[in-house]
């Protein structure tokens, strides 16, 4: 210490940098502190604690679309494997309404063929053009001076699918515009009403338009149902033959599913009206 009692200036100096120092660790300390307690108890708590605080958005988001997935291939296992499966195909669409609320009547009338404890039946249908539809709708437009086109690559692919789910036999009951029918009935893939029935019923006979197949707006399910009015009215309903791809596929399988489509084919032929019911006669 200097004379008369006062500090040297380089003490003081020294000094005021210890306690600057000081209080610079202490503020360390204290943020430390801050920022522990801020991470929360998972820095020094649980496994899972700590997991959960760095990867909770992660865990949310994975698990909501497992969820999402499962579900989707509970529904689509739950259809994979329908108890009777249908088929149209031809110009005209069928809205997802329609088309449900044809099927829920078919689920009516249909078993529980797969034993899976409930009857879903299932209507593929296919839109498109054959070569001569496609010509008489661009004529059509032309004539009426309407813009509308029809993509020929998206109807190709769509005519492809038609010869898949037919010829393969996926779809055994069809309902089939005239030109889709006469290209299965050419190659013989329909089965003869008289192969259906002992006895081909009067009404189904009336309704015949070759020894295969029954115009569907003629049957008598069809005129009690507004719900199966959703075809073209010269739409044809036939059975299809077990397709000779089975012998590669598996023909007991395609026998069991031919079968039991079969049933509910003719069920929807010998359809009878209820007792005491009235059909409305037809407009002039």
């Amino acid at each position: 210490m200097a004379d008369g009692g006062r500090r040297d200036p380089q003490e003081e100096r020294e000094e005021y940098e210890s306690n600057a120092a000081r209080r610079m660790r202490a503020q360390e300390t204290e943020g430390e502190e801050i920022d522990a307690i801020h991470e929360g108890e998972a820095a020094t708590g649980s496994w899972f604690a700590n997991f959960w605080y760095h990867h909770k958005w992660k865990v949310i988001l994975i698990s909501f679309f497992t969820f999402v997935i499962l579900i989707g291939i509970g529904q689509y296992a739950s259809r994979s494997n329908p108890d009777a499966t249908l088929i149209y195909a031809g110009p005209r669409y069928i809205t997802p309404t329609g088309n449900r609320a044809f099927c829920a009547i078919l689920e009516g009338m249909a078993d529980d063929f797969n034993g899976d404890g409930k009857t879903y039946v299932q209507l593929n249908d296919v839109v498109y053009y054959t070569e001569t539809q496609l010509a008489e709708y661009e004529k059509f437009c032309e004539e009426n001076d309407l813009d509308m086109t029809v993509d020929r690559l998206a109807n190709a692919r769509t005519s492809e699918r038609f010869t898949y789910q037919v010829m393969g036999g996926e779809a055994p009951i069809c309902i089939l515009s005239p030109a889709q029918y006469d290209l299965v009935a050419s190659s013989g893939g329909f089965m003869k009403l008289a192969e259906v029935f002992d006895e081909v019923p009067e009404d189904v006979a009336a309704a015949a338009v070759d020894e295969c197949g029954v115009l569907f707006a003629d049957t008598k399910f069809c005129r009690f149902y507004d719900a199966a009015k959703i075809f073209p009215d010269d739409a044809i309903l036939a059975m299809r033959t077990v397709p000779t791809l089975s012998a590669l596929t598996g023909r007991r399988r395609a026998e069991a599913i031919h079968e039991q489509n079969l049933s509910l084919f003719r069920a929807i032929l010998a359809f009878g009206f209820p007792e005491g019911y009235e059909e409305p006669a037809e407009e002039p």
